[in-house]
Parts: C-alpha cells; sequence; structure tokens
C-alpha cells in the first residue's frame, strides 16, 4: 500500500466504511491495471509485435473490455494469427494426432472459430481424441452452420436429410440448404431443387425446383445439368433445350447424360436419328458400369445379328419412358441406404467392415433391409474389373482393432466373412 493511502487511512479510520472502501479501491486498482495492459499491449500493437499485443487483449477481452476487442479485430483483419491457430489444429487432425488436434482446436471453438467447431464435430462423432459423443458432434455442427459458413450449412443439411447422427428432419434440411443456397453453393441448390421438385420438406413448387436446379447446372455441377435436362424432356417435351444440357452433363462423365444422349440419338430427339453416334454414347456409360447402358449395347448387338430384325413401332408417348429419371435424394430406402458420397467425405485413416460385395443393387437392400443390423449400414457402389459392384459397409471406426472389435456384435447370421477395410483404399474404387 503506497504512503498516500496508508495516511489516509489512518487519518480517517474512525469514520470510514472499509468494506465499502475495500470494493472501491479494488475497483481502481482493477482500472488501473486494465489501463495498464491497455496501453502496454496498444504500444505492442503499433510495434506490429502482434503476438505479445494478442497476449495481452485476449484476457481483457474476454472480461468484455471493448478496446481490447477493438484491437483484436484490427490484429485479424491485417492477416495475423496465432502461432497454434486452426490451421495447425487441422494439420494435427490430417495426421491422426487428434489429442494435439483438440488441445488446439477447443480454444479456438469455444471462441467462435467456424471451421475449428466443424472439425470438432467431425472428432466427437467418430470418437478421435474424445469419447464418442453424437449429442457433441450435432451440438458442434449446428454452431458451425449457424456462424454462416455455407459449406457448413450444406453439410448440416445433409446430415439432417439422412439422419446421419440426428434425427431425420427434412424441414431443416431444407433450412441449412436453403440459406447454404443462397450463398451460391451448388450441391445445395441441386438438392433442394429436388425436394421442391418431389415436395419433400417442402411444398411441391417446379418453378422453384426448375430455377433452383438451372443455378447449379450454370456453375457446371453435372448432376444439376443432367436433372435440368429431364425436367425439359419430361415437362416441357422441349428436346433442343434438353439436348444442351445433356451435352454440357455428358461432357463431365455423368454416365446417365451419356446414356440418355444415346436415347436421343437413337429415337431422333432433338436430333436426327443416328444409331451410330447412340451407340457411341451407349458404350461410355456402359464403359463406366451403368448396367442399363451395358444391357442397351448388348440388346443392339443382337439386334444387329438378326438378319431379319422386327419393326419397331414407338410412339412419342411410350418412347419417352426410355428416358431415364435419376433422382439421388427421394423417400426411396435405397437412396437413403447409398452411402457412397457420404464415404468419399471421410478421413482416409479411417476403418470399416465391408459384409458382402454384389453385382445386383436389389440383393445387397435385400442383404441389408432383412440381416438384422443395429447401427450406421449401408452400401457403397464401387467398380471392380470395369464391373459396378454394390459393397455393404458397417460402421465407421478410428482404428483397425476397434474395427475388429465390431465383429462379434454382429448379428450371427451373416454367412460372409466380415472384411476390415481402410477408407483410403476403399475410396480408389469408388465409382
Amino acid at each position: 500500500m503506497n504512503l498516500k493511502l496508508s495516511y489516509f487511512l489512518k487519518k480517517h479510520s474512525r469514520w470510514i466504511n472499509l468494506p465499502l472502501f475495500f470494493f472501491h479501491t479494488t475497483l481502481f486498482y482493477s482500472c488501473l491495471t486494465n489501463a495498464t495492459d491497455l496501453e502496454t499491449g496498444r504500444a505492442a500493437y503499433l510495434d506490429r509485435n502482434y503476438e505479445d499485443a494478442i497476449k495481452i487483449f485476449k484476457p481483457l477481452a474476454k472480461k468484455g473490455d471493448t478496446e481490447a476487442q477493438h484491437y483484436l479485430e484490427l490484429i485479424h483483419k491485417a492477416g495475423y494469427r496465432d502461432k497454434t491457430n486452426y490451421k495447425d489444429g487441422k494439420a494435427a487432425y490430417l495426421k491422426n494426432d487428434f489429442k494435439l488436434a483438440f488441445e488446439i482446436l477447443k480454444p479456438l471453438a469455444d471462441e467462435g472459430d467456424s471451421w475449428s467447431q466443424y472439425i470438432l464435430s467431425l472428432m466427437y462423432e467418430s470418437g478421435q481424441g474424445v469419447e464418442k459423443n453424437q449429442k457433441e458432434s450435432v451440438k458442434w455442427l449446428i454452431l458451425a452452420a449457424e456462424s454462416g459458413v455455407p459449406k457448413i450449412q450444406y453439410d448440416l443439411g445433409i446430415r439432417y436429410f439422412y439422419g446421419y447422427g440426428i434425427e431425420q428432419n427434412y424441414n431443416e434440411a431444407a433450412k441449412w440448404w436453403e440459406s447454404s443456397a443462397n450463398a451460391g453453393i451448388a450441391d445445395s441448390q441441386y438438392n433442394l431443387g429436388l425436394m421442391y421438385y418431389r415436395g419433400i420438406g417442402v411444398s411441391k413448387d417446379k418453378n422453384k425446383a426448375r430455377i433452383l436446379i438451372e443455378k447449379a447446372a450454370s456453375q457446371a455441377h453435372d448432376k444439376a445439368q443432367h436433372r435440368l435436362a429431364m425436367i425439359y424432356a419430361l415437362d416441357d417435351e422441349d428436346f433442343l433445350t434438353s439436348l444442351s444440357w445433356l451435352r454440357e452433363s455428358a461432357k463431365q462423365n455423368n454416365t446417365e447424360a451419356q446414356y440418355n444422349l444415346g436415347i436421343f440419338y437413337e429415337k431422333g430427339y432433338g436430333v436426327s436419328k443416328d444409331l451410330d453416334k447412340a451407340k457411341e454414347w451407349y458404350q461410355l456409360a456402359a464403359d463406366q458400369g451403368l448396367e442399363v447402358a451395358i444391357q442397351k449395347i448388348q440388346a443392339l448387338e443382337k439386334k444387329d445379328n438378326n438378319i431379319n430384325p422386327p419393326l419397331e413401332n414407338i410412339t412419342a408417348d411410350n418412347s419417352k419412358k426410355d428416358i431415364t429419371e435419376q433422382i439421388i435424394l427421394s423417400e426411396s430406402p435405397e437412396d437413403k441406404l447409398n452411402l457412397t458420397n457420404w464415404l468419399r467425405e471421410q478421413s482416409d485413416g479411417k476403418y470399416t467392415l465391408q459384409l458382402a460385395s454384389v453385382v445386383k443393387k436389389e440383393a445387397i437392400i435385400n442383404f441389408i433391409e432383412n440381416g438384422g443390423f443395429d447401427g450406421k449400414i449401408g452400401f457403397i457402389e464401387v467398380m471392380v474389373n470395369g464391373i459396378t459392384r454394390y459393397a455393404a459397409i458397417y460402421g465407421l471406426f478410428h482404428s483397425y482393432a476397434d474395427a475388429e472389435r465390431e465383429i462379434p456384435k454382429l448379428p450371427p447370421g451373416i454367412k460372409t466373412k466380415p472384411w476390415i477395410r481402410k477408407i483410403e483404399v476403399v475410396k480408389k474404387i469408388l465409382k
């Protein structure tokens, strides 16, 4: 205590209200300390010593000091980050150093960094460096989406639509995809457009669907381009516009677009009939394993070998049935069980259990639906020796040992031996 304060206490000790006095004295010293820290922090900022400035300003900002918050914002705008920032945390996560990743990312997530929150969500979902906790995973994902990052909002929409780790809710999926679509994310525009087209989670509105799908198609989204082509062909019978969008989609190796171009040339929709060109497009789709294209090639070859082929009696109305409708998002069970795109988003270092692999989609769906499984199970589309196969996969595991421990818990009726597969390897054969 300084001399002036000691003298003041001695002189007025008979009447002074000590508790009140010490409260004000403490407040005085607190303000004095804050003022001193602010001056030191300001000096560090002006010297561009951002590291020291951040160390000083951060505790003050947490206490609500607006000036400290302002300086932190200025430092942030200058492009400086703490030595341990999101990039460090992400790098640790990708190296499977989950302990370090959590130590770096958790404080950043607490401070509202959306991408740190997103990775925390993934860690809690899979039990990476933390105890597996779906409730925590969803909490962090929602916080990240609420910060306004469109790509994270798209991801949350996927979780709600398929019910991954959260109760399935088409309304919520539509809400988050709408926010992301408004920011220009093509995947969200496409998915939301399909929801409006089918009336899933929203009122059916084909005009809104067309607008959204066309926005995605204009961003070179191959599935949106194909879907838009089908809308023009099936809803409007505008085969010329449909043809232009099919060509754009086919350029990007979209198999359904390639197959439908074959239909257009074979039947003469918007173009002169040209069976050779039709075969070329069918073959491109068949080379990628599209079953209906393979069957088409076989049928045409058989027809070519027939000396007296029967005359075809195809009207414009019934021939339209040859044009496939490939709707990725629907209410059908097989679409909900298709985990191909989901698996692409998983970390290469994780593992899954492959339980069966067949060439018929119906067979794998029957295996999954009647196998008595309890947990995340679905199928993926893979290409093996040029042939499309459907493989049942079960669960997502942090390590080989974790996957191995899960095998005894599987239903006893499984005839095939479970195969522990690394995600990195499986991704290489995805269709």
